[in-house]
């Protein structure tokens, strides 16, 4: 599982990344930008992305760096290097790091033994932007994508669901643990022995294969399920999202959407992501 530690950056400098998205990005992209931010503006008051952060992690997960947090413990940095690495942009800031990389990536290591120095070469690096895409593909791939994936499984439609379900993979792990998103995912639909159509809307799900259910009221029981079962400091997400749906903010596709900062002051962010 992936726990988040402390800030989550998401972009410091997005104002000026013109044509630079990275090829991976996929039509969801202003769904996960925002969604990201959310988390960004509880882990650190702010809803800019940072590319260049890198600390060391106190949940214990070696260091942790880049737009959510890629550790050196669960090898989603090493991943993030080794795609920036095949970029004819690449300038050797990592090479002296494989090694031990590969080792601490492979065993799950928790150790920065022999990492002196790798918050530099990451800050360096972030002044690429071909490092930049290598974090935006790495984040699609490994967060994004498996989120995607299940929710097509039962029919989400609504931009609100997939910000929910990313924002759970990136807090609560990919996986299928019983505390990550697939986990999470499973003990919602498990809670469904009926149909629940929703009378007000046509957005209804197909969940375990047979039950109509509607999508925001499978989305409540999504949440409550991943307050029950969740192991990371989720409690700003689920409370943001749940004033998103007590007032009726399903979509997004003005490109923005306001929410309440951890200080209660209204926040507007906005789909900044090709910006």
């Amino acid at each position: 599982m992936k726990l988040v530690a402390l800030s989550l950056g998401l972009l410091a400098a997005f104002s000026d990344i013109g044509n630079a998205a990275p090829t991976s990005a996929s039509s969801d992209s202003c769904t996960r930008s925002i969604a990201g931010q959310i988390i960004n503006l509880f882990q650190s008051g702010q809803t800019g992305y940072n590319f260049a952060k890198c600390e060391k992690d106190s949940s214990g997960n070696g260091y942790a760096s880049g737009i959510v947090n890629f550790t050196t413990r669960n090898g989603d940095a090493l991943k993030v290097i080794e795609s920036y690495r095949q970029s004819s942009d690449y300038n050797g800031e990592f090479d002296e790091f494989m090694d031990t990389l590969k080792s601490y990536a492979k065993k799950g290591s928790k150790s920065t033994s022999g990492l002196g120095g790798y918050c530099d070469a990451w800050e360096k690096a972030a002044d690429n932007r071909s490092f930049w895409s290598a974090q935006d593909g790495v984040a699609y791939i490994e967060y994004q994508e498996p989120a995607l994936n299940l929710a097509k499984r039962i029919g989400v439609k609504m931009e609100i669901t997939q910000a929910v379900m990313y924002d759970t993979a990136i807090m609560d792990g990919p996986g299928s643990s019983k505390h990550s998103l697939g986990g999470i995912f499973d003990a919602t639909n498990a809670k469904f022995n009926a149909s629940q159509p929703d009378p007000d809307s046509d957005n209804n799900l197909l969940v375990n294969n047979m039950y109509q259910v509607g999508e925001i009221i499978w989305l409540k029981e999504f949440l409550k399920t991943r307050e029950s079962l969740s192991e990371s400091d989720s409690s700003y997400s689920i409370e943001t999202y749940n004033e998103l749906i007590n007032s009726g903010k399903y979509d997004w596709s003005s490109g923005e959407v306001t929410v309440k900062s951890s200080d209660g002051d209204n926040v507007t962010i906005k789909c900044n992501y090709l910006e």
